[in-house]
């Protein structure tokens, strides 16, 4: 026994996460908080919905019906289907992903919500969740999933929506359980055993990349199902010999951010995807729709674009475009996404196609940008970022971005969050009425059953 004792080194850690996760109280919430629960609910319910319209998705959806050729639970934005508890939420992550328009945490870039919300999308279709519960659930899920992907000193190696994802997907689940503290630690060394995802499917802007999020989302559901069942988990997993912050990331100061859980609650800090690309391309678009709205200026006229941003930037969307790339390594290459908005005004989910790919005036535009590490030597910064663009008339058109359209220092209005609600419904949903599920997130917190949110959601 003392041999044991003596590889479980950094239990104090764990024992700290999962006070904060069994002990935070609906009725102690500050009302920023649950408000920002209500907002990103309705967002990412959303573009799962949006997200029926990726083909690969239909690819999810049939893997994962040779799964479960029966079961009772409904999907995101598909009428009719009903599968397994599990592979309805691996299709919910599926979709929530896949069109790169998922929000995010701000200050940490974590991608936090997609895989907790598709685990619990399918949850609520199983058992009774009360709105305060499911709210609770959902600030749990961005206070983990924050804490182990947001305190990185290094560039991203593993895809962390995935993997900090499932952490915070297990522990919303733990929440929805109603587990005690020893089965929370549990649940939380089965999820860690089985984290996964990496960068490569980023990279090369694969089908897997959403996959990784679907598989995230089940994962929250068998640790949970393996802990009813009596499985038990690893304890160390925070601090351990083979910890997270071992192995997945290079922590920073995890004391610190285990002692500011909560403090502000991190889904406060939330931020919309105004449109559907990657997130490291919202302040090109930002500063290309500053631009617009205040110089008037044809694409003819453009000599040349330069782009100033961090490091990472440069590695996420930095990509060249090719007539050949895939609808995700699009939504990743800034060099495509930009003058598709120059060109358009806007970003269309359906303009993420072969005809657009091998469109000569996109490619042209595409051809005129340059991209230029700033010199900022933060791995993990995405902002700020800066823009000239050179006409041929020899006038150099500037802009600067920090805080992106839809950030928390330059937040969507409620009329643009529900018009996006509506336009996600009208790509994946259009005969389901967007206002449902505008009106149910508004007063979730007074329902006893949150199942009628896929009354709307999963269509008719």
């Amino acid at each position: 026994m003392d041999e044991l004792n003596n590889r479980i080194q950094h239990i104090e850690l764990v024992e700290q996460l999962v006070d904060f996760v069994v002990d935070i109280d609906f009725e102690k919430l500050p009302d920023q908080a649950i408000q920002s629960a209500k907002i990103f609910l309705m967002d990412t319910i959303a573009v799962g919905i949006a997200g029926t319209t990726y083909d690969a998705t239909d690819k999810a959806l049939s893997a994962a019906q040779s799964w479960s050729e029966t079961g009772s639970i409904r999907v995101v934005g598909r009428p009719k289907v009903k599968l397994s508890r599990t592979s309805a939420a691996f299709v919910n992550g599926v979709q929530t992903h896949a069109l790169e328009w998922d929000g995010l945490h701000e200050p940490s870039v974590v991608i936090a919500l997609c895989a907790p919300v598709s685990a619990l999308m399918a949850e609520i279709d199983s058992q009774q969740v009360s709105g305060k519960d499911l709210i609770v659930a959902l600030i749990v899920a961005v206070e983990v999933a924050v804490f182990f992907g947001g305190n990185s000193t290094s560039s991203p190696r593993f895809f962390r929506p995935s993997a900090a994802g499932v952490m915070g997907a297990t522990m919303a689940m733990a929440r929805l359980r109603n587990f005690d503290r020893e089965q929370t630690k549990n649940a939380l060394g089965l999820a860690y055993s089985q984290v996964s995802g990496t960068m490569q499917a980023h990279w090369e802007g694969s089908m897997a990349l959403p996959m990784q999020i679907g598989v995230a989302a089940r994962t929250a559901h068998m640790s949970v199902d393996m802990v009813a069942a009596g499985m038990t988990g690893p304890v160390d997993i925070i601090g351990g010999r083979f910890g997270y912050f071992q192995l997945f990331e290079s922590g920073g100061d995890i004391q610190g951010m285990l002692d500011n859980l909560g403090k502000p609650m991190k889904i406060t800090e939330m931020a919309h995807k105004p449109y559907p690309a990657g997130r490291a391309t919202q302040a090109t678009l930002t500063m290309i729709r500053r631009i617009q709205s205040e110089h008037s200026m044809r694409i003819d006229d453009i000599e040349h674009i330069h782009l100033y941003m961090p490091q990472l930037v440069l590695l996420l969307v930095g990509r060249p475009p090719t007539p050949e790339m895939t609808p995700s390594y699009a939504r990743l290459c800034l060099r495509f996404v930009a003058p598709l908005m120059l060109i358009d005004g806007d970003i269309d989910p359906r303009r993420y196609s072969a005809e657009a790919f091998a469109d000569d005036a996109i490619a042209d535009l595409g051809n005129r940008i340059s991209l230029h590490h700033d010199g900022n030597p933060d791995n993990n910064a995405l902002g700020p970022q800066r823009m000239e663009i050179v006409l041929r008339d020899g006038t150099v058109l500037k802009a600067d971005c920090d805080q992106p359209l839809g950030s928390p220092g330059n937040p969507l209005s409620k009329a643009q969050r529900e018009n996006k609600v509506r336009y996600c419904f009208s790509l994946g949903l259009p005969d389901a009425d967007p206002e449902q599920l505008i009106a149910i997130c508004q007063e979730i917190q007074d329902l006893d059953d949150c199942s009628v949110l896929l009354d709307c959601a999963a269509g008719k």
